[in-house]
């Protein structure tokens, strides 16, 4: 059995003489390998055979799969044996795979990849690393945010991680199979070595092995930190750390590296190391050392080894936050960030003004008030570095520093030096370890675990995630929660959740708008995690359907305007998130003029019946003039635009419907024509082909709706104004002999927060940083749609400029609140007769997944109580939300309807 050796102080699964084997043959792949036991509670607990068994605070699959090899390969095969063995398991597994995490561009959310190689060893110092967990980092978001640290594309990320060593180093070393140990990821450019994977290459030199009372999540959350700070500290402002009275001595890591040939050192880092500080100028006991944002996890360990080293430590940082926590440190002085001029003058009081040592761990900004607090007129140098930027110039007696944070994986000695001093302060119980928050998910978790990093809701703590089927990215369908009394989500190809939230037939439906055009769904400057690449809107569309959606519905753009500097087509774009959907039905933009109606026939009947049925179409009369005459189309006037939409329309389905199709209108004429093969005749098509949908709010509008269209789009609008334009539809279609077949599907703008007044903030922000520019000449084109009209009552005819900020009104539709807030007015909108609600975000990334997680199933609950089907009942209930009233006085007249109720 695996066991840890009580002579030895770190945690080890070394495998037994037989490793499993008792009683097998020498060639019978084993069923319990070493390394299944790693179970439950923190620390140690004893084993039956007397040996201390690791338990480090996560669990491993009890059928020995481990980290997702549960896929037909060998149990336990993922663990390994020796490579000194002539029957290494390991190599004898005929394609061994892992999970991993890709980044397909900058400014994407991370997506899991299944059954991917697991990386090779190649020099005789590699070793081999089955991660257990793994520590997020802010430059994992960053990194991604702002493209740097990414050499190509797809590429993986992640520094941090923890795990047994599977595959130990050929050479002579420490470091053994079994031991469970923790690094940091420096060398970024060998994806190897990434941590967002299942299986990590590294050196056994850039590794430290887990102490007995060391959690694996602690290790995991420590590796960078502690290389930053060491390197920092040790090279460029060059701290010795051999005569430490009170802790096990370290390196003089400054004396290290300059003992290296130069040629040797990777050139943009020779610099720092060589020129960086000089031996006169090292810091001395007693002297002070400024750190700026030192609740970080660098600034944590920034702060205990210079205290090692005899230092003053002055800190700055959110004190209410995180005070008690570096003063436990040992901080000698804190100042609070937030008033940073009071800080700056603080700073050098307490110094006497000889401040010449300062680290800033927070950006530029930060390191710029710290520069100002160092001192410039003691005679010597003073010295600032920062490790998340610098400000461009740096006054007289002033040296700015970068850390080498690579001379760790690229010389072998200071890697191995730094390793080994950590295991002794570990051992020694010297180094106060950082808090540790663990998240959901393992590796399919991180992209929600980086967001709490992105907006700052972590602070003085590291997110560390375990990684295996316990982790969430293999979780059995039997064992996965139940959401809301509706089944679990389980794997992607999943859909019986899907199907089992929309199996009531008088249910209202859930459409979201495809970001296929950049700049998001709302004209602001306000920062918006929402892609419009292919990748990312595949990967919307697959979250969408699996959480309860029916219908995306894709935009249509020639040319750009207005934030949307970028445009996929509709139809092709459609198609593809056809392909990677198995129930989702997506609406793809039809505009008339551009398109014959017999090539977009011809298209849309070919993907019908590449997606069994799946597709449907939004017919746009069009209202951006210059979008048309820049491609050579006719601009007609607003009431003949909607005239060739109705012949459009009308082609469309003759084409479909009739053998053959003939058709004598003003703006298209067909004789005979025979369109092989037909759309899909589906059961559940009430009209037999594609539906078909189409908005506006003018008259003319609504009689295209009321003669030919399935579905009738409707913008934002008040209580009044919905009911009157479904009266309107409804009688135009009684008129036309369709009564009852016209349905009605409207827009709505979400923002769901744990609090109203939290969204609305959300609002607001979104409002008051509006690209003003981009919305006004949004404004100016859209009278042709809106004003133009007849009676002045086309779309945006009646909209201010805080409504144009969202496209389609989609602010007025006012699902902008709670999720039990926002539950109780769709069923109010679904009694006024509303069918489908076409949703946008701010935050695709997450928004899409947390309606389809909140609110959704909300939306059913009350449907089963007979929610959403008496008008007068929801009315009375939730209508005073859409009374007409000046949009700046929403949010304090909501609050004060709220109160009274």
């Amino acid at each position: 059995m695996p066991s840890a050796f009580k002579s030895s102080p770190f945690v080890s699964l070394r495998p037994d003489q037989d490793c499993g084997r008792e009683g097998k043959k020498q060639n019978t792949p084993p069923s319990n390998l070493a390394y299944r036991n790693i179970n439950g509670a923190n620390g140690s607990s004893s084993d039956s055979d007397g040996g201390d068994r690791v338990t480090n605070g996560f669990h491993s699959n009890t059928n020995g799969q481990s980290n997702g090899y549960g896929n037909g390969r060998t149990n336990g095969a993922t663990n390994g044996v020796s490579h000194r063995s002539s029957d290494d398991e390991f190599l004898r597994l005929s394609s061994p795979q892992q999970d991993v995490l890709l980044l397909h561009g900058p400014r994407q959310k991370y997506s899991l990849e299944k059954a991917k190689d697991i990386p090779e060893l190649r020099g005789d110092d590699e070793i081999l690393v089955q991660v257990l967990a793994i520590g997020l980092n802010p430059v994992d978001w960053k990194g991604a945010d702002y493209g740097f640290g990414q050499p190509s594309y797809p590429w993986v990320n992640g520094r941090d991680f923890a795990g047994i060593v599977v595959k130990a180093p050929r050479k002579p070393s420490r470091i053994q199979q079994g031991d469970v140990v923790f690094g940091p990821s420096t060398d970024y450019r060998d994806v190897r070595k990434a941590a967002y994977q299942e299986y990590v290459v590294t050196t056994d030199y850039n590794v430290a092995r887990i102490p007995h009372g060391v959690d694996v999540k602690e290790g995991a959350a420590l590796g960078v930190a502690w290389i930053a700070a060491a390197i920092s500290l040790g090279i460029s402002f060059g701290v010795d750390f051999t005569k430490l009275r009170e802790v096990p001595e370290g390196p003089d890591v400054l004396g290290l590296v300059r003992s290296l040939d130069p040629r040797d050192v990777p050139e943009d880092i020779r610099d720092e190391i060589f020129g960086g500080i000089a031996k006169s100028e090292r810091p001395q006991p007693g002297e002070w050392i400024a750190i700026w944002g030192a609740s970080s996890m660098t600034g944590q360990i920034a702060l205990q080894l210079a205290k090692f080293a005899g230092l003053k430590v002055a800190c700055v940082a959110d004190l209410a936050r995180n005070g008690q926590r570096l003063g436990d440190l040992g901080a000698d002085f804190m100042v609070d960030r937030y008033d940073t001029k009071r800080a700056i003058e603080i700073l050098k009081a307490v110094t006497g003004n000889k401040l010449r040592f300062g680290i800033d761990t927070v950006g530029k900004e930060t390191a710029e008030h710290l520069q100002q607090a160092l001192a410039s007129t003691h005679g010597g140098k003073s010295h600032i570095l920062g490790l998340s930027g610098l400000p461009k110039e740096a006054p007289n007696g002033v040296i700015q520093h970068a850390v080498p944070i690579k001379i760790f994986h690229e010389d072998p000695n200071v890697g191995e030096q730094l390793s080994q001093w950590l295991e002794e302060l570990l051992v020694a119980k010297c180094l106060k370890l950082p808090e540790v928050e663990v998240a959901d998910g393992g590796l399919a978790g991180v992209n929600n675990a980086l967001d709490r990093l992105r907006s700052g809701q972590i602070g003085g703590k590291r997110i560390v995630l375990p990684v295996g089927t316990e982790s969430g990215t293999r979780t059995p369908k039997s064992e996965t929660p139940a959401v809301n009394g509706y089944g679990s989500i389980g794997e992607a190809d999943d859909m019986s959740y899907h199907d089992q939230i929309n199996a009531d037939p008088e249910r209202v439906k859930f459409a979201y708008w495809v970001p296929n055009v950049s700049g998001g769904l709302v004209i602001s400057k306000i920062p918006q995690r929402t892609h419009w690449d292919l990748h990312s809107n595949e990967r919307y569309a697959q979250t969408a359907e699996r959480w309860g959606f029916e219908y995306a519905l894709s935009q249509i753009r020639f040319m750009a305007g207005y934030g949307a500097d970028n445009q996929h087509e509709p139809v092709s774009l459609s198609q593809a998130l056809l392909m990677s959907t198995k129930r989702l039905k997506v609406i793809a933009a039809l505009l008339p003029g551009p398109w014959n109606p017999a090539v977009a026939a011809k298209m849309i009947a070919s993907i019908d019946n590449y997606c069994n049925g799946r597709v449907s179409v939004n017919v746009v009369s069009g209202w951006f003039k210059l979008e048309f005459t820049s491609i050579g189309q006719w601009w007609l006037d607003h009431a003949e635009r909607y005239r060739r939409s109705r012949e459009f329309i009308e082609c469309l389905k003759g084409i479909w419907t009739e053998d053959s199709f003939t058709y004598k209108g003003d703006f298209y004429q067909f004789h005979d024509y025979p369109l092989k093969p037909k759309p899909l005749n589906l059961a559940s098509r009430v009209s037999g082909h594609p539906e078909i949908f189409q908005g506006g709010n003018s008259d003319d509008a609504k009689e295209n709706a009321g003669a030919v269209s399935d579905y009738y789009f409707m913008n934002g609008n008040t209580l009044e104004g919905f009911q009157k334009q479904i009266a309107d539809v409804k009688e135009r279609a009684v008129k036309n002999d369709r009564a009852g077949k016209v349905s009605f599907a409207l827009n709505a703008f979400v923002i769901c927060r744990e609090t109203e007044d939290e969204a609305i903030r959300v609002l607001q922000e979104i409002q008051g940083k509006a690209d003003l520019e981009a919305v006004e000449g949004f404004r100016q084109q859209v009278q042709n749609a809106g004003s133009s009209t007849g009676n002045k009552s086309g779309m945006w005819a009646n909209s201010k400029m805080e409504d144009l900020v969202q496209y389609n009104d989609g602010f007025k539709t006012k699902l902008i609140g709670t999720k039990h807030q926002i539950a109780e007015r769709i069923c109010m909108l679904k009694s006024l007769g509303v069918s489908i609600i076409l949703t946008a975000f701010l935050h695709y990334e997450e928004e899409i997944e947390q309606f389809g997680r909140e609110v959704l199933p909300l939306v059913r609950e009350l449907e089963k109580q007979g929610r959403g089907k008496d008008e007068a009942f929801e009315t009375a209930r939730t209508g005073y939300i859409y009374e007409a009233q000046p949009q700046q006085q929403q949010p304090q007249q909501q609050q004060q309807q709220q109160q009274k109720k």
